[in-house]
This record gives structure tokens, sequence and C-alpha cells, in this order.
């Protein structure tokens, strides 16, 4: 992917200090979430200016992340950055977002209320011959971080904690799967919470629910709002298959809403091998095996469709399937249904 490609998220870090580690499993755990992510090392990049290519990169990145660590503040590069991160978001009209991370350093170190910044932006401007503008340029980008909640890495137990939960911040604010629903909806909420509360994310398990009745009751929007609610827990391992009942009568159409959920929970290289049912249910099973994943079956005539869907085996514990129908009897092997 070049660098002018649209990105999602953009990493700012000082190579030397968080890229091996640190960085390099946030990154790969943005990426196994489906996120697109621009990762810049300013030990790879020669001269002094971000070139247009960076720029593009910077400003079509909808979320920034800069890891501050010892040495951030002594790299023009790391701080140039952050002058165009902040620039960026300030005229973004709240549609672009800072998440920062406080690595090895205090919010006050950020903040310049400590020697650690303030001493290196001091350095900086003596040995490079700077103007007072330019650096004062880099102490109120930082001032502004500083100011936007982030998270502190040594008040967690260890980095895959801290990094899942920026990961499900940074989906959640994406909303990466979020599928479209009327806004304002009456008189929902009461549902979407006792669908929530039987679907339980919170429990080790696997679940699968139902919601029932005649046809234009709701049925899909309710399943939808749930979905959007829900699917950052799950990051790309989940997948909204809808109007099943009329797909899989055309022709191949069971086989094709196969491909669609193999690819959407992350196993295209699976989903191309696919040309007939029985084959297709097996791959399925066996990338249900080893994931947890949130799958929505919208409007499904019958069970043998649930069962070539996501198969006859063991779900992997946490996943949760919601599927809506008109047809009570899709559940009568089951024993979660809600009445919509």
């Amino acid at each position: 992917m070049s660098l002018g490609s649209k990105y999602q998220v953009f990493l700012s870090f000082r190579g030397p200090d968080t890229r091996i580690g640190f960085t390099d499993v946030l990154f790969h755990s943005l990426n196994d979430s489906g996120i697109c992510v621009f990762r810049d090392d300013e030990e790879v990049r020669a001269g002094e200016r971000i070139d247009g290519s960076l720029q593009r990169a910077i400003d079509n990145s909808r979320i920034y992340i800069p890891v501050f660590s010892r040495t951030y503040a002594s790299s023009q590069w790391c701080l140039r950055e952050l002058v165009q991160i902040v620039a960026n978001t300030s005229i973004s009209e709240g549609e672009k977002e800072i998440l920062p991370i406080f690595f090895d350093v205090e919010p006050d170190d950020v903040k310049l209320k400590t020697p650690l910044y303030r001493d290196a932006i001091l350095n900086l401007e003596h040995e490079k011959k700077l103007s007072t503008e330019q650096a004062d340029a880099w102490r109120k980008a930082l001032m502004e971080v500083d100011a936007i909640k982030g998270w502190e890495v040594k008040k967690y137990k260890g980095y895959v904690d801290v990094i899942k939960l920026v990961v499900e911040e940074v989906v959640k604010k994406l909303k990466i799967k979020h599928r479209s629903v009327t806004e304002n909806l009456v008189g929902i909420d009461d549902r979407v919470m006792a669908v929530n509360e039987l679907l339980d994310v919170n429990f080790g398990g696997v679940r699968l629910i139902g919601i029932y009745g005649m046809g234009g009751i709701g049925k899909t929007t309710l399943a939808k709002v749930v979905f959007n609610q829900l699917s950052f827990h799950f990051g790309k391992w989940c997948c909204f298959l809808e109007n099943i009942q009329a797909k899989s009568s055309s022709t191949n159409g069971l086989i094709e809403l196969q491909k669609k959920l193999l690819s959407e929970i992350g196993h295209p290289e699976r989903a191309r091998s696919i040309d007939e049912i029985d084959y297709g249910t097996k791959r399925i099973e066996e990338a249900l095996n080893n994931k947890k994943v949130l799958i929505v079956l919208d409007d499904v005539a019958n069970n043998k469709q649930v069962e070539e869907l996501v198969g006859r085996s063991s779900l992997y514990p946490g996943s949760r399937i919601l599927i809506t129908t008109r047809n009570k009897d899709v559940f009568r092997v089951r024993d979660q249904t809600v009445k919509s």
C-alpha cells in the first residue's frame, strides 16, 4: 500500500524506544482487527522535512496514536509529525481524534512540567539553531495533546492489557463493521437491552440467540443495533449476513453467503476455494473452531441454513450467534429465544 493511500490510524513513535516490543505488538493487533495502520519510523527516513506522501498519510488518517516515550521529544521528526497531527485534528470538526499513549513517561512530562521533554526541546533548539517559533510550535502541540485523556502504560499489568483496550477503543470509534440504521428509533431501547443481556458478551461460553416474529416488525433493525453495539468486542471477527432467505434462493446464493462470511471474519483464502455447500460448511467449521466470533444471520428460513452457515461443530468459547427469522421452528433444537 502506498503512503498516499487512505489509512485509518497513524502511529507516531520514537523507533529506538518502542519499535521492538510495544509499538510492534500494537501495530499488528490493530492490523489483526482489520484496521489499516500507517506506522512511521523516523530512523528509516532521510531529510529534514515531512514529504508529500507522508503528509498525505497523516491527512488521510482518521485516528492518531502518538506513543510518548523517554526520547520522543528529542526527535525533530516526531515533533514535526505531532504538530501536523494536532493541526489536522483541530480543523477536522470532530472527524479526527488523537488517542495518546504514555509509554514510559508521565503526562506531566508531556505537559512540560518536568525537565524531560522541556530540556529535550531546548537542546534541539540550541543544537540545530532552530527558531523560537519552531520550538514554540512543538511545545504548543505537546500541551494540546496532553489535555486529551490517554493510557498510561505503567498503570496496567502488561502491554497486552493496555493494547487490548486501545484496539477496542479504535474499533469502536471507527465503527468498522457497523450497519446502517435509521437514527432516533423509538421504543427499541428495551428490546436492545433484552437481547444484549441474553447475548452477554462477558460470559465465556457460546450463546445462540433468536429473534422471531412476523415480517415488518423490526427484527432486522433490532439485530443491526445490537450488532453495532457489540461488534467492537470482536474486532474483525464479526459478520452480518442480511436477507438470507432471499439470497439463498438464487443460484449459488448459499455458497456466496458462505464466502462472504469467511471473508468478513478474516479468511478470504478459504472463501475462494468454496464451490459447493458441504465443503463451504466444513471450511466455516474450521474457522469458527479457532476464534470467538459475532455472527448475525438475518431472515433465516430454516435451521438447515443455520447449520450450513455456522456449521455443526462446537464454536469457540465466547462466540455469539444472533438469528432473525419468521419461523420459530428454526430454534426447536435451541434453548435461547427472544421474541421481537
